[in-house]
């Protein structure tokens, strides 16, 4: 077996390989999580691989279709990440926190006046239960949770769904971060975080939904007096701002 035969299925196998790997974790788990730049690392590796094969004297057909399949996915990618619409959101520094009626899991209610009153208060609009990136920056809260919670933060992470769906997140980040549920579509119009897409087309066939309302991923930091100091939209699904960018506010210290 030549060179350039080896390198060409290597790539074939780690484009199509990583792709399924992907997907698959939405059909048979509830809870995974993965960071985006590693997926298309493996991909855009595989496709090097079945190129270098390729001029090696390794079969064309092969490697031809290892670079399909990895254009697929950065086109793939490219279309389902981007956020539509404005990339600014309708609150900023300065404005108010918008009025918001919600729940814990539990059922218990939680409007922005307990917000403000348990402030400086970081409030996160996460995508739903079934995102991967959504989940991974749970994990990154948690990880900075130290710091976070040393600087007097209290920690809420809404979305549209239901108690039910939200309780296993409840229960994998305890009492460190308040799981909110029944975001509506009045509330994120009012924040400018409404992405009337809902889940992605590929996940629907196995978690359900059509055009659902889902909060694009949106962070708010409120200060005693109700206002917001700092706010981060994201542009791509997975765009997520590093947790402790938030303490760098000196209106945030503890009283």
């Amino acid at each position: 077996m030549t060179l350039g035969l080896i390198l060409v299925i290597l790539g074939l196998v780690v484009v199509v390989g990583t792709i399924v790997a992907f997907f698959v974790p939405y059909m048979f788990f509830d809870w995974f999580t993965y960071r985006f730049w590693v997926v298309h690392v493996l991909v855009a590796a595989g496709a090097v691989a079945a190129i270098a094969g390729w001029v090696l004297g390794g079969p064309a057909v092969i490697a031809i279709i290892a670079i399909v399949f990895a254009i697929g996915w950065f086109v793939l990618t490219t279309v389902e990440n981007r956020i539509p619409g404005s990339r600014r959101l309708a609150v900023g520094p300065g404005d108010l926190l918008p009025p918001l009626r919600l729940t814990t899991v539990d059922g218990r209610t939680v409007d922005d006046r307990e917000i403000i009153g348990r402030a400086p208060a970081l409030l996160v609009f996460y995508r739903g239960w079934w995102c991967p990136t959504s989940r991974m920056q749970m994990h990154d809260l948690l990880d900075a949770y130290d710091e976070l919670s040393a600087a007097g933060l209290s920690i809420y992470a809404a979305s549209v769904d239901g108690a039910e769906e939200a309780a296993p997140l409840q229960e994998v980040v305890g009492e460190r971060i308040t799981i909110l549920c029944g975001l509506d579509a009045a509330t994120l119009d009012a924040v400018g975080a409404h992405d009337t897409r809902g889940r992605p087309w590929f996940t629907r066939p196995f978690l359900g939904g059509t055009s659902e309302t889902t909060a694009m991923p949106t962070s708010l930091v409120v200060d005693r007096d109700g206002r917001i100091v700092m706010a981060h939209r994201a542009k791509r699904v997975d765009d997520r701002p590093v947790p402790l960018r938030w303490l760098r506010s000196p209106r945030l210290a503890p009283a």
